[in-house]
């Protein structure tokens, strides 16, 4: 175990040694503020536990972290001091809400496969998260999803996380995120059902793994209640106007990922209306084209554009019959704050080469030149992984994705 002062004011310790399974050991430590727990099921049963009940006697607790492939217990009496709570990265046993964490701020929590939060409620019989160990102050919740997950779970999962979000007065950063890189194997998603949720009123992040088996259906309505919200990634199964019009009614939206299980068949069009302080907007359909347009003077702030269309159809498909040649699928006017303008195509290396021939985009000379990125992904059905988005600053910065091919300035793609 070693421990490492951060002045007098914060000690703060680490322990990563499994000789530490018990509580009674790291209570020896009863002044430390930040306690980040590193422990290993070697040489050890699968079912063994660590036993963390200890820590509840560490009163000055700030922060704990816990990182464990064996099953650890938490405590359940009252740490009135904690602020963060991180066990993502363990396997735990059920978490005691009912204890009592007055002073908590932010949970990242990792949900078991075998376990769920409706499990939690069931347990103690109350319909509502928020009533479960006095979280009514929590500003920050991130949740992770296994991807071994069964497809009920996920289901259940999101009712409860639901109930917890509805009308919680101090949430300001949600985000579900998918464990593995691989999306979730579960062979359908279904349609989150929280129309008439009334959100939380101070929400700035909202994001929601579009890897998960669950989607909603089209952008929410309550999402337009969200007059602070300034990061939003959201997956849905259609784009209705409606949706579009909701979306540039946000005030603050700084950094909008959108993903759309299928396109439509109607032009999606930007014009001057709404979006006028985003900066990041990345596009993504996971089945089908779409016709895109961006009149001049759209997004007036926006430094960074992304379109992907992950799974084109194939180049005999009726989508491509009703396409006519000579008219552009993606159309860029002139958009002043435009710093990086950036496509991705996948689908079969026929199909992708299909789509260099016919010349499928039109941007304004003005604007930068388009960054064409065409990825054999070997079918049709086949949907490509992105990394999860964390802040404003690292969407701006993200990397671009492995490729097969690329070209910048091609007169059929660029300006």
């Amino acid at each position: 175990m070693t421990q490492k002062n951060a002045g007098a004011q914060e000690p703060d310790a680490t322990v990563d040694d499994d000789s530490y399974y018990t509580g009674g050991v790291v209570t020896e430590f009863k002044l430390v503020r930040v306690l980040n727990l590193q422990l290993t099921g070697q040489g050890h049963r699968d079912d063994d536990i660590a036993d963390l009940t200890g820590i509840s006697e560490m009163f000055q607790l700030r922060y704990l972290k816990i990182a464990s492939d064996v099953c650890i217990k938490l405590p359940n009496n009252v740490l009135q001091y904690l602020g963060t709570l991180d066990i993502t990265d363990a396997r735990f046993a059920p978490v005691p809400w009912d204890v009592n964490f007055p002073r908590l701020l932010h949970l990242h929590l990792s949900l078991p496969v075998q376990r769920d939060l409706l499990d939690w409620v069931d347990r103690i019989g109350s319909p509502s998260l928020m009533s479960l160990g006095t979280l009514n102050y929590l500003q920050e919740l991130h949740l992770t999803i296994s991807s071994l997950s069964t497809f009920k779970h996920v289901v259940k999962n999101m009712e409860a996380l639901g109930s917890l979000l509805g009308g919680h007065d101090n949430l300001k950063s949600i985000a579900v995120a998918h464990a593995s890189p691989v999306k979730n194997t579960a062979a359908s998603k279904t349609n989150i059902l929280w129309d008439c949720m009334e959100p939380p009123p101070l929400l700035q992040r909202f994001e929601f793994s579009p890897h998960i088996s669950c989607i909603f259906s089209q952008v929410p309505s309550w999402v337009g209640k969200l007059g602070n919200l300034c990061i939003l990634k959201i997956a849905v199964r259609e784009l209705m106007m409606n949706s579009v019009n909701i979306l540039r009614g946000l005030p603050a939206l700084t950094a909008l990922s959108l993903y759309v299980e299928t396109a439509p068949d109607d032009n999606i069009i930007f014009d001057k209306a709404g979006f006028s302080v985003l900066k990041y907007f990345k596009f993504t359909f996971m089945r089908g084209i779409a016709w895109v347009k961006f009149e001049a003077d759209a997004m007036p702030n926006l430094w960074k554009l992304k379109l992907v269309f992950k799974a084109i159809p194939p180049m005999d498909h009726p989508q491509w019959r009703t396409y006519g040649h000579g008219t552009a699928l993606i159309n860029i006017d002139y958009m002043p704050g435009l710093r990086e303008i950036f496509t991705k195509f996948g689908g079969t290396a026929a199909d992708l080469e299909y789509v260099t021939r016919i010349g499928i985009a039109s941007n304004h000379p003005s604007n930068p030149i388009i960054d064409v990125q065409l990825v054999d992904s070997g079918s049709y059905v086949d949907e490509s992984t992105e990394t999860e988005i964390t802040s404003t600053h690292e969407i701006l910065e993200e990397k671009p994705d492995v490729i097969i091919k690329s070209g910048s300035g091609n007169t059929s793609l660029g300006r």
